[in-house]
């Protein structure tokens, strides 16, 4: 494994000391994650995604999530598709189209766009609703 991802994979485990790593394609997830109920079909999921095996130069895209959602009136999200592509972890999984943006890596991964930034902004699509 590559010295950036290992970097990357501490900066991730000091905000979700508990998530789960396969090193085969670089999964990463996050099990029993909040989002708002209201919005919601449910207020749990277990979600994932990929680090890139290009960090710094290759940007993260996409996170899914399972179980399969809806917005609190039944309606599917926008820019999700179920099921979506395939992921490290057993399961359907759906998948968002979503980038942090902009993407602007350095050196240090500590400082500027990293896989923590990345992570954190799945909050924000899921305080979006629609």
């Amino acid at each position: 494994m590559n010295e950036r991802i290992v970097a990357e994979l501490a900066l991730l485990r000091g905000f979700y000391p508990d998530l789960d790593y396969l090193e085969a394609g670089h999964w990463v997830r996050l099990t029993n994650y909040l989002i708002p109920g209201e919005l919601w079909s449910t207020d749990r999921v277990d979600v994932c995604f990929q680090v890139p095996a290009g960090l710094p130069g290759q940007a993260p895209y996409a996170f899914h999530a399972q179980p399969q959602l809806t917005l609190a009136d039944g309606s599917p999200p926008d820019n999700y598709t179920w099921p979506g592509a395939p992921t490290g972890f057993s399961g359907q999984w759906g998948t968002f189209s979503w980038a942090l943006d902009p993407w602007q890596p350095v050196t240090d991964p500590a400082n500027g766009s990293n896989m923590v930034g990345f992570a954190r902004t799945i909050a924000d699509r899921f305080r979006q609703g629609r």
